[in-house]
């Protein structure tokens, strides 16, 4: 699935830029620095006028090193986005208010394990995958280089209230359990 994100961004900005440069010096244009600079206000703004619109996460964990655990006692959970850069990191479900309909819950790890504990009844699909490590979600497990599990639970289709939940992580271990 692709995101726009603010590496996204800047990558297409510096593509930009530099077909512009090289444009005006292979003289198909007339290169203005005063245009770079407009084009890329434009942009910048067309951009932030999208994101503004965009569905936000209520609770990310940003990048960071070392043991990490989201608390969400009691927190709804509607698109979330959760990613550490190196390390441990746990989220537990259990605790949290998840509505009625599809929600969708995203973590990203560098290097590390990375655990999402969910509700025994929730009704889930799950998508869990590693660069380099090992992949467990409930009973389904793989190992080894590029290993993914992709799971769904048999209420799926027919379930009220329903999660979407993709765990990645570049290098570790990847673990999706049932809480209590």
């Amino acid at each position: 699935m692709f995101r726009w994100d603010a590496q996204v961004v800047i990558a297409l900005a510096f593509i930009l830029i530099g077909a512009l440069l090289l444009a005006g010096n292979l003289g198909l244009i007339v290169f203005d620095w005063g245009i770079v600079w407009s084009l890329a206000l434009i942009g910048f703004g067309v951009w932030l006028v999208w994101r503004a619109f965009q569905p936000q996460s209520v609770c990310t964990v940003p990048f960071g090193v070392g043991n990490s655990r989201a608390v969400l006692d009691g927190r709804e959970i509607r698109n979330e986005d959760f990613s550490h850069g190196l390390g441990k990191f746990d989220l537990d479900l259990t605790r949290a208010t998840i509505p009625e309909g599809t929600r969708r819950v995203r973590v990203f790890l560098g290097m590390g394990e990375a655990t999402v504990i969910v509700p025994r009844d929730l009704a889930v699909r799950v998508h869990a995958s590693v660069g380099m490590g090992d992949v467990r979600v409930f009973q389904n497990k793989d190992e080894g280089i590029a290993p993914s599990v992709d799971f769904e639970s048999d209420d799926y289709a027919t379930a009220v209230r329903k999660l979407d939940l993709e765990v990645n992580a570049g290098m570790g271990e990847v673990k999706v359990l049932r809480g209590e």
